[in-house]
């Protein structure tokens, strides 16, 4: 099929393509980072439409940029109930999960930090090419305690998406090695430098890592 037709298609699959002029102005207030009037547009909308999953996401999604210390917390429930509306949509169902896993490292929570992976899981499971739903994973499994943590299937994520977009690669390790120094285990963030540095020679951010879990040398 030509290249033309694809963002039609992927539009669709979303279902965000709708004739609803009052919806396609709020998400376009949303692109435009105008979140305060997005999420004003959007509130009517979701108390007309309850079930409009779309009207939902991109009420969560306002919210969420909305910047104080509830935002998240607000946030959290509209997504939800567009992961729940639309449960086959791997977009709201990574973008729940990514907001719930944020929300765990916030309040310790383990509750968030279950449906978050969950959900995630669920969206690569939909969508094996959604490289943010992984990397998300990939953190999260890196800096989870036992037994929910798993620096194998952290390092499992990271691969999937070196292989899949090999131009992300240098940056994906590096975001795993810092998440693994972070949680102290010093072995798997020096394999993740290295793999960054084997990517990317001459990146100083890698070097600096390398050197900071550097093996101990006995005096």
């Amino acid at each position: 099929m030509g290249s033309l037709f694809r963002p039609f298609l992927l539009l669709l699959a979303a279902g965000i393509l709708r004739a609803d002029p009052a919806l396609d102005r709020a998400i376009q207030l949303y692109q435009a980072k105008q979140y305060a009037e997005a999420s004003a547009a959007l509130l009517p909308i979701t108390a007309a439409e309850p079930l409009d999953a779309a009207a939902c996401y991109y009420l969560g999604l306002a919210l969420s940029h909305r910047g104080d210390d509830r935002a998240l917390d607000e946030a959290v429930p509209w997504l939800e109930k567009a992961a729940k509306l639309a449960p086959k949509n791997a977009l709201y169902l990574g973008d729940y999960g990514g907001t719930c896993l944020q929300l765990a490292d916030r309040h310790r929570s383990l509750t968030y930090a279950t449906r978050g992976r969950n959900a995630m899981e669920q969206a690569i499971v939909l969508d094996p090419g959604n490289l943010d739903a992984r990397r998300g994973l990939m953190q999260f499994y890196a800096r989870a305690p036992w037994p929910l943590g798993s620096p194998a299937r952290a390092r499992a994520q990271a691969d999937e998406i070196l292989r899949r977009d090999p131009t992300r690669g240098a940056r994906t390790f590096l975001v795993l090695a810092r998440a693994l120094e972070k949680a102290g285990n010093r072995t798997g963030a020096r394999e993740a430098y290295g793999v960054a540095l084997r990517l990317a020679p001459d990146n100083s951010e890698a070097l600096a890592g390398a050197a900071r879990v550097a093996p101990l040398v006995p005096k």
